[in-house]
């Protein structure tokens, strides 16, 4: 198969970014709205400082993929991204502490939040593309 080329390659890319940034902008919108759950979801899951880690989670899933879509600080917000779901991906989903279907259930959770990570090292590597 030939590799893809420009413009096709920059359009993929565009939707790519599209795509990775969805996520975390519901997800940065439904903690926002839904403030009192997320706080406590966050102490349920043992993270430190809530009334700190909490608003900088919001802003993080709200900023970065804004310059996502706008193909703007990509390197460095992919890669905040990147971090900051491995990081919560095994604080919270530590599937190899838990047995039984909620072991399985928690393992695929793991491994779809590792994907998106490794969706975003992918685009730290290559960039925006010309869409940007």
């Amino acid at each position: 198969m030939a590799p893809i080329t420009e413009p096709t390659a920059s359009w993929i890319l565009l939707l790519a970014r599209i795509c990775l940034a969805g996520v975390f902008i519901v997800s940065g919108v439904h903690k926002a709205i839904w403030y009192r759950q997320a706080v406590a979801e966050f102490a349920a899951a043992r993270v430190p400082w809530v009334g700190i880690t909490l608003p900088l989670t919001i802003a993080l899933h709200l900023v970065a993929p804004l310059c996502l879509i706008a193909g703007r600080f990509t390197t460095t917000a992919a890669l905040a991204l990147a971090a900051f779901t491995a990081l919560a991906t095994v604080w919270v989903h530590d599937f190899w502490n838990m047995s039984g279907p909620d072991r399985l259930a928690r393992s695929r959770i793991f491994m779809a939040h590792m994907a998106v990570a490794g969706g975003l090292l992918l685009l730290a590597v290559t960039g925006p593309g010309r869409l940007s």
